[in-house]
């Protein structure tokens, strides 16, 4: 018989299932119309630090941050960036630690984005479309069609100034891996018949066009694998999230194929 702690905490886990089912969102990589990168030359991309979370997720669905693992996880991200870039050809200058008003600028860009890259899975990629994102039918084009739209605003422009660089790369990714106690209660709750996830696996990657600040690709997955305190699963992580980058070779490294538009 569950105690009166157990049946509120599954209780609370069958609900959380039931939203995240409700919004689960396929992977997908989305191109911006007629956007391709200039043939004359190998354009220079400048890195924001990625954005990487590691931790753990409790019974009732905290999610505890590791301060060593997400480390680790930063690390090994980063050197696969460099990696896979060099071996796509890819022009890669990451940014460095910055002081003063030049990190809260960066800062509130990697923040912005993140807010944003929510807005494009949600209205771009999993199918609750904004009616401003869609596009007119024609007779070339019958059938529906919805644009990535979005943009960083004009500030991105500072970025291009200080950097000399053309675009800009954003990524994210979070793991939450499931406690004992998280498990233990995912299967009561599937006794109940609800879905809990027994942990979190996120990652959304961008291409800023930073003299406009148009998004001009996105790649998310809500279920990403690979775990990325290990130099394996970070390979496999960073080619999932850099699958359909405009103008690179059939798949990176660990890669899946990236979903139609």
């Amino acid at each position: 018989m569950l105690t009166r702690l157990m049946r509120a905490m599954v209780g609370g886990l069958i609900a959380a299932g039931l939203l995240f089912a409700a919004g689960t969102a396929q992977a997908g990589s989305v191109l911006k119309e007629g956007f391709a990168f200039p043939t004359d030359h190998t354009p220079k991309i400048v890195v924001f630090r990625p954005e990487v979370q590691v931790g753990t997720l409790r019974a009732a669905g905290q999610d505890e941050p590791n301060v060593e693992w997400t480390q680790t996880a930063r690390t090994n991200i980063a050197s696969e960036m460099k990696t896979q870039a060099t071996a796509q050809g890819l022009n890669l200058e990451f940014l460095g630690d910055q002081q003063g008003t030049d990190a809260e600028l960066i800062d509130s860009h990697r923040a912005l984005f993140l807010a944003v890259s929510s807005a494009v899975m949600t209205h771009g990629i999993a199918g609750d479309h904004l009616p401003t994102k869609r596009e007119e039918r024609t007779e070339e084009n019958p059938g529906k069609r919805w644009r990535l739209d979005w943009t960083l605003g004009p500030g991105m422009a500072k970025f291009a100034e200080a950097t000399g660089a053309e675009y800009g790369l954003f990524f994210y990714t979070h793991d939450a891996y499931g406690s004992a106690g998280r498990k233990t209660a995912m299967i009561f709750a599937a006794m109940w018949g609800a879905y809990v996830p027994t942990g979190i696996h996120v990652g959304y990657a961008g291409l800023v066009d930073l003299k406009t600040g148009d998004i001009v690709w996105f790649n998310t997955d809500i279920a990403m694998g690979g775990d990325p305190r290990e130099t394996e699963g970070a390979a496999k992580r960073v080619g999932q999230l850099l699958a359909g980058f405009p103008g690179s070779k059939p798949a990176f490294p660990g890669a899946s194929a990236a979903a139609p538009k």
